[in-house]
């Protein structure tokens, strides 16, 4: 009997560490998805926890109780992300607590092993808030730490000057490791994905460091991230364009005296474009593909720079001279 509780255990060992590294593998892949993995923690260590936290010691119900709560506030941040930058600060000063966090499957599976089965009920929790928590510790790090020799690879492999082609080459690597979740948030009905850009009590250069090492969000988070990385890379000058009537915003880059549109994950993602052509840009991909149509007209309605508030509408070729006459036309290319 003792021999087949032993197999059990061991079974049980080895699927808890399969199921780990299956979760580290889901998150990796897709980020946002430690919403959910939040959600577990909460689930499954309030109902396992409950019945065997009185049999621990002092110091390891300290611990989960700790872990309990870093879990519980990180639901709470999904829920009103306006607190999320107390949450960044505390993390801060709390990285000893984290890395008692990560000790405690140590104690949990040497118990396990002594026959004491109760405690399998505890693995599977604890190693959720852990990854919860580790995966948290991996953004702010990587902002704080990873970031900076991230910086230093791109001026060794590109040099540090703002060029087309080094703007273009760094812009193309940044759009291909971004993940794009626009839309799913409405799909789905709830913030399955919390979007960087709207935690405005973080400051704003935090903001963008965490958008240019997370890479996951919609256009916003995009324009940020890709802009501060080219601030930094090269010294490049930047700023951010939005439409005043349409939910969209993406990143220039001034190169040789001359804005370019770098809106690679949507409206340019074959090649830079003068801003200057922009109009005459859309107007060309409208004749091709109808839903640009939208984003054309849109520029007649009002192009902005998100941080002075300068209308853009000329500079982007969006003359109010033409606009009477290519209305028309475009307003039934939308409605078609």
């Amino acid at each position: 009997m003792r021999k087949r509780l032993k197999v059990l255990m061991l079974l049980l060992i080895t699927l808890v560490l399969l199921l780990c590294v299956l979760i580290i593998l889901i998150v990796a892949a897709y980020p946002g998805l430690t919403n959910y993995l939040s959600a577990m923690v909460i689930l499954i260590a309030l109902t396992s926890l409950s019945k065997t936290i009185s049999g621990y010691s002092r110091v390891l119900r300290v611990v989960i109780t700790a872990g309990l709560a870093v879990s519980c506030a990180y639901l709470v941040i999904m829920v009103w992300p306006e607190l999320v930058f107390l949450f960044f600060s505390w993390i801060r000063v709390s990285s000893l607590i984290a890395l008692m966090l990560l000790a405690v499957p140590i104690p949990v599976v040497l118990a396990v092993l002594r026959n004491r089965f109760k405690e399998v009920q505890v693995l599977a929790g604890l190693t959720l808030i852990i990854i919860s928590v580790v995966y948290l510790l991996m953004l702010v790090l990587s902002a704080q730490l990873l970031y900076p020799m991230h910086i230093t690879d791109l001026k060794t492999r590109y040099g540090s000057y703002c060029s087309l082609e080094n703007v273009w080459l760094i812009a193309k690597e940044f759009s291909k490791t971004y993940f794009n979740v626009y839309g799913i948030n409405e799909r789905v009905g709830f913030k399955l994905f919390p979007k960087i850009g709207e935690f405005d009590l973080i400051p704003m250069e935090l903001r963008e460091v965490l958008s240019a090492v997370a890479r996951i969000g919609t256009c916003g988070e995009f324009a940020m991230g890709l802009a501060r990385l080219l601030r930094d890379s090269f010294g490049c000058e930047t700023r951010i364009v939005a439409f005043k009537t349409l939910d969209h915003e993406f990143p220039e880059v001034k190169v040789n005296g001359t804005w370019y549109v770098f809106d690679l994950i949507y409206t340019t993602p074959d090649k830079p474009v003068e801003a200057g052509k922009y109009a005459e840009y859309l107007q060309n991909k409208c004749m091709v593909e109808p839903r640009f149509c939208k984003v054309f007209h849109a520029g007649f309605k009002g192009l902005v720079d998100t941080v002075t508030g300068e209308d853009l509408r000329r500079e982007h070729g969006f003359s109010t001279s033409s606009y009477a006459t290519k209305l028309c036309y475009f307003q039934l290319r939308v409605n078609s």
